[in-house]
């Protein structure tokens, strides 16, 4: 009686490729006679029973001719062996040839080359929040790591540039394991900053002026994430411009991104009469209507 190889991997004829590897994949974890070695003769004939099956389903062609005359025109080789986890993989014993299918889904399961070595501890996350210069300009931190032998305090240092939900990977300090330890992997919450505000690799900062540094222009001091810096506003500026300080933002793999300040302009909310007398004469010789032709 022909054999139902879509019975023997537990898939619907209709499966896509991708359902039929996971099922083989799944099931040549399970039965592996290397795997059961109290139960070997058993699981040979069983394991050789869903290579087989693998080995039609997971080829179109074969597929094709098994779905319409119930078999693909060849018995599959009586060698009656198994793809050895050490060394080679000879998938010759089955009837099917060195099938590249076979040698992708044994490296996922047993590692590069159908091998299964010692395993690697496992990776481990740890949190860590830091403040906005910490994280845009870098910093070391100091962390007690939680293992199942107890916490171990590690000093990490963070790239700058780091963001909300990044992961900074530090080799080795994982959980031990037979293969080497594992690696340890920060994700870094940033928090914001009373003014700066990122954008990419740039810096916004929102910077006041008085009326006569609006209309006149002026020298002013602003913040940078490396301290303050003069910049020169020029005459004339309105509200919402923004004037450019360049190469000082945050630090990134293609250098440091730009910092720019937006002006601000802010009115004095009360003024002695002598300042109004004066206002009210400046705007007589300087006549000037800001919403004349925007509506």
């Amino acid at each position: 009686m022909a054999k139902d190889y879509y019975e023997i991997l537990g898939v619907a004829r209709n499966a896509a490729e991708d359902d039929i590897k996971k099922a083989y994949r799944n099931l040549a974890r399970k039965f592996h006679p290397d795997l059961h070695p109290d139960k070997k003769a058993e699981m040979e004939a069983k394991f050789k029973e869903i290579n087989e099956a693998y080995g039609v389903l997971s080829d179109p062609k074969k597929r094709s001719d098994y779905d319409l005359t119930g078999s693909v025109g060849y018995e599959p080789g009586m060698g009656g062996g198994y793809p050895p986890p050490g060394g080679g993989v000879h998938f010759e014993d089955f009837g099917f040839g060195n099938i590249g299918g076979f040698e992708d889904v044994f490296s996922e399961i047993f590692g590069k080359g159908g091998r299964r070595g010692p395993r690697k501890g496992s990776d481990l996350e740890y949190s860590v929040t830091l403040d906005f210069l910490q994280a845009v300009k870098g910093a070391e931190v100091r962390i007690a790591v939680p293992r199942r032998g107890g916490s171990e305090t590690i000093t990490v240092k963070i790239p700058p540039g780091v963001k909300s939900g990044g992961r900074v990977r530090v080799p080795g300090k994982g959980e031990p394991g037979d293969g080497g330890p594992g690696d340890l992997y920060i994700i870094t919450e940033v928090q914001p900053h009373r003014y700066f505000r990122r954008v990419d690799n740039d810096i916004y900062v929102d910077v006041p002026i008085n009326i006569k540094e609006a209309v006149l222009g002026a020298d002013i001091q602003v913040p940078t994430i490396d301290g303050m810096t003069t910049i020169k506003v020029p005459p004339g500026i309105r509200s919402g411009q923004k004037l450019r300080i360049k190469g000082k933002g945050v630090y990134g793999a293609g250098g440091r991104g730009d910092e720019y300040v937006i002006i601000q302009i802010a009115a004095q909310k009360a003024v002695d009469g002598r300042s109004k007398e004066l206002i009210e004469e400046f705007s007589r010789i300087n006549t000037y209507d800001p919403r004349k032709g925007l509506w």
